[in-house]
């Protein structure tokens, strides 16, 4: 699955159980399994440790100890759980609302605001306008 190298060498006890293409990925599926119990890491090239790029070519491979190879295996292919009530009431709160279902005097402020701040630019481009076609055509 992937080359051995000097890196997986001090963790012989462990197995390979997934690579990714980044290190986020990993990240994600190494919490997951921490979560359920697992004791899992996490191991990406020194390029990647240094400088991340999704150029650098390394991938990130996620390692366990090798009697929990095939339940944390099994576990990274089920589905993710759904959404708990709790995590879609946060949700609700954090996304705004659409602008007509807001309040008249929110709507009606946000109006004004958009005519007063370009208006007089406006006023003054179209006079500027006027002012250099009158100095071209007499």
């Amino acid at each position: 699955m992937i080359r051995s190298d000097n890196r997986m060498k001090q963790y012989e006890g462990f197995a390979v159980i997934a690579e990714y293409d980044n290190r986020w990925e990993a990240d994600v599926a190494a919490a997951r399994l921490q979560e359920a119990g697992y004791e899992a890491k996490v191991f990406v090239g020194f390029d990647t440790t240094i400088a991340s790029h999704p150029n650098t070519g390394d991938s990130a491979v996620l390692v366990v100890p090798r009697h929990m190879a095939e339940p944390a295996a099994d576990l990274l292919s089920s589905n993710w759980p759904e959404a708990d009530p709790e995590g879609e009431y946060l949700d609700s709160l954090y996304y705004h609302r659409r602008f007509v279902d807001r309040p008249s005097w929110v709507r009606f402020a946000t109006w004004i605001l958009m005519i007063a701040i370009p208006g007089p630019l406006a006023v003054v481009a179209i006079w500027l306008l006027w002012q250099a076609l009158r100095s071209i055509f007499p």
